[in-house]
C-alpha cells in the first residue's frame, strides 16, 4: 500500500464560497459546520458562504473557518478512502487541524483555541504601530500579488 501525508493549510486560504459543491453533496460537510457553529455560538457555514469578506477575513472568524474546513475535508476523506495517512502536518494553523486529526485534541478544544488564538492575533496586530512601539508582531497578507 502507498504511504501519503495529509497536510493542512494555514490562514489565508478563505474565500466565500468555500465547500459549498462538498456541502450541497455530502452529510459529513454540513454536520461538521453544523457541529462547529454550536460551538462557536455563530453560523460558521453562513459566513463561509456569504461574509460579508471583510468579516470572514478578521483573523477570529478565519481561523475557525479554515479549521472547521480542513477538518471536514478530511473526515470526507477517511469516509470515502477508509485509509489514515501514514502523517499528518499543518502549516501555522494547519498544525491544529493536524492535532484533531492524530487526535491529540479534541475538534471542539481545538475550535475554542483557534478562534481565541486569532482574537489575539487580532487584538495584537491591530494595536501596535511599527512607528510607535518596537517588538514584534504578525500580520496576514491576503491576496498579494507579484510585481511583473
Amino acid at each position: 500500500m502507498k504511504k501519503f501525508a495529509a497536510i493542512f493549510p494555514g490562514q489565508g486560504t478563505q474565500f466565500l464560497g468555500m465547500l459549498s459543491s462538498l456541502y450541497k453533496k455530502y452529510k459529513i460537510i454540513k454536520e461538521t459546520f453544523y457541529y462547529a457553529s454550536e460551538i462557536l455560538g455563530y453560523d460558521l457555514w453562513f459566513l463561509t458562504q456569504n461574509g460579508p469578506l471583510k468579516k470572514l477575513n478578521k483573523t477570529y472568524y478565519t481561523q475557525p473557518a479554515i479549521l472547521v474546513s480542513s477538518i471536514a475535508i478530511y473526515k470526507l476523506w477517511l469516509q470515502k478512502k477508509n485509509i489514515l495517512p501514514n502523517i499528518v502536518t499543518g502549516y501555522s494553523l494547519g498544525e491544529y487541524t493536524a492535532m484533531v486529526c492524530s487526535n491529540i485534541i479534541s475538534f471542539s478544544d481545538a475550535i475554542k483555541i483557534v478562534e481565541f488564538r486569532g482574537k489575539l492575533m487580532h487584538e495584537i496586530s491591530s494595536t501596535l504601530n511599527d512607528f510607535n512601539m518596537n517588538g514584534y508582531y504578525m500580520q496576514t497578507i491576503i491576496g498579494l500579488k507579484k510585481k511583473k
